[in-house]
């Protein structure tokens, strides 16, 4: 059976570059048996499958269907699109996931992403005020509040916005559920902020190549801001989310890599 790879995120874990990683390498990976399916939308130069998220969480299996087979091809599929993490906590969309790619006849693998640096929900949060145009933005104690309460986040779009999604982020329950379904089939790598090409390595590792040799790497995306001394602001929202993040959540919630025996 071939195999349908599949990179759901999570947010702020260098998805971006990931998937600029896979555009710029589109011919190395064909010629490796791996396939993707590129979809014209704003992500440039990038492979993100947004619209196929927007399927499964629609349930629209004849949408799903005619995705999948836009090329016929018995080659491996890469997908990706930091969106499926928006269904971490609702195992039966995690069930119907599994059920239709195997319907469909290829075996899934999912590869997530985890984080628990101490500028998490800082990154987060920040990356929301990026979208002011685009989303309501909340004040950070609001912020804070909604994420001890629910251990997500969720946005609040305008008419202008693509698209309402949950920012989960309790790892320790994410990988429970997704595990839950898919066993062995899930793969849970932790993210390092302060190694930009570890995720590419990672990757390649689940997929069974061992070397990055043949591949090319993409200028780092989505960079994030460096905090300046004038920039009083950004300089308590660093500290203030980084004392909220330990305070809301238990320790093996966020770092959870004595969970991940036998991957």
């Amino acid at each position: 059976m071939k195999k349908c790879y599949l990179h759901i995120g999570n947010f702020k874990t260098g998805s971006t570059s990931l998937q600029a990683f896979f555009y710029l390498n589109k011919k190395v990976f064909e010629n490796l048996n791996f396939q993707f399916i590129e979809e014209k939308n704003f992500f440039k130069e990038t492979v993100h499958n947004q619209k196929l998220f927007k399927y499964f969480d629609k349930k629209e299996f004849k949408k799903i269907r005619k995705y999948f087979f836009i090329k016929k091809t018995k080659s491996n599929l890469i997908l990706s699109s930091e969106f499926f993490s928006c269904f971490s906590y609702n195992l039966e969309k995690i069930e119907y996931l599994k059920k239709t790619i195997l319907k469909l006849g290829y075996k899934p693998i999912i590869i997530f992403f985890y984080r628990s640096d101490y500028s998490y929900l800082y990154s987060l949060y920040v990356q929301q005020l990026t979208q002011k145009k685009n989303i309501e933005i909340e004040s950070v104690f609001e912020f804070c509040k909604k994420v001890k309460k629910f251990h997500y986040y969720k946005n609040k779009k305008n008419r202008y916005y693509f698209m309402n999604q949950n920012y989960n982020l309790n790892n320790l329950r994410i990988v429970k559920n997704w595990r839950k379904v898919f066993k062995k089939d899930f793969f849970a790598l932790k993210f390092d902020k302060k190694n930009n090409d570890k995720i590419f390595y990672d990757f390649l590792k689940i997929i069974k190549i061992n070397s990055l040799s043949k591949f090319s790497l993409p200028i780092k995306k989505n960079v994030s801001r460096k905090l300046k001394p004038w920039n009083l602001k950004r300089i308590f929202y660093f500290y203030f989310l980084g004392y909220m993040q330990k305070k809301i959540f238990k320790k093996n919630e966020l770092s959870i890599e004595i969970k991940k025996k036998g991957q």
